[in-house]
C-alpha cells in the first residue's frame, strides 16, 4: 500500500492546570527531516520524542509542535521589569507615543517575560506521551488515506498510458513502412545529386 508523505495529525490533552496540544505536519522529503518545537521544560525528552516519531514516520519533512497553555491559577511566567523599562525608554527616544503604547510594544519584545523552569511531572508526561501517540496515529491514517488517492490516480494514469501504447502498436507497422519509404527516397535523392 502506498503511503503519502503529506499529512497532518493533532491531539489535545486537557490536564487540571494546562492544555497540551500536539501537532504534526509532514511534506515530501527523501528522508526524515524532523523539526521540533516545544517548551524548554520538555527539551530533556526531545531525543526520546525524535526516536518515537522516527519509528512511526520514516520519511518526510515533519514539523512536530508541542504547545502548552496554562489554564490554572498558577503561572510560571513573570514580567521582567528591568528589561521592559529599558525597552520603553528606547522606544521613547525613537518614537512619539503614550506610555501605554510603549508598554504594549515592550511586553512583546524578547526577554520581556521570564519563565521559570518547572520540572517535568512524570505522571503528567505519561499522559502527554499517550497523546503524542494519538497524534502520530492520526497523521499515519491521514498519510494512508492520501496514499490511496495517489494509488488510484497512478492506476488511472497507467491505464491511460497502456491504452495509448496499444493504439500506438496498432499504428506502428504503418509508421515503419512510411519511415522506410522516406529514407529510401532521401537516399535516392542524395545518389542523384552526387
Amino acid at each position: 500500500m502506498i503511503h503519502s508523505m503529506t499529512g497532518y495529525g493533532k491531539s489535545v490533552l486537557q490536564l487540571p492546570n494546562k492544555t497540551v496540544s500536539i501537532e504534526l505536519k509532514s511534506l515530501n522529503s527523501k528522508s526524515l527531516d524532523l523539526n521540533m518545537r516545544m517548551p524548554s521544560m520538555y527539551r530533556s525528552k526531545e531525543l526520546d520524542l525524535r526516536k518515537t516519531v522516527a519509528a512511526k514516520l520514516s520519511r518526510g519533512k515533519v514539523d512536530f509542535s508541542l504547545y502548552v497553555e496554562l489554564t490554572g491559577e498558577e503561572t510560571s511566567t513573570n514580567v521582567n521589569p528591568r528589561v521592559v523599562n529599558k525597552y520603553i525608554k528606547q522606544l521613547e527616544e525613537v518614537s512619539n507615543g503614550t506610555k501605554i503604547q510603549f508598554l504594549q510594544m515592550a511586553i512583546k519584545m524578547p526577554d520581556a517575560l521570564s519563565t521559570e523552569r518547572d520540572d517535568i511531572d512524570e505522571t503528567e508526561w505519561v499522559k502527554i506521551e499517550k497523546e503524542i501517540h494519538k497524534a502520530l496515529e492520526k497523521i499515519s491514517v491521514y498519510r494512508a488515506e492520501e496514499g490511496k488517492v495517489l494509488e488510484a490516480d497512478f492506476t488511472k494514469r497507467i491505464g491511460m498510458i497502456s491504452n495509448l501504447l496499444e493504439q500506438l502498436l496498432e499504428v506502428d507497422p504503418e509508421r515503419l513502412i512510411n519511415v522506410r519509404e522516406r529514407l529510401h527516397k532521401g537516399v535516392a535523392n542524395l545518389k542523384e545529386k552526387f
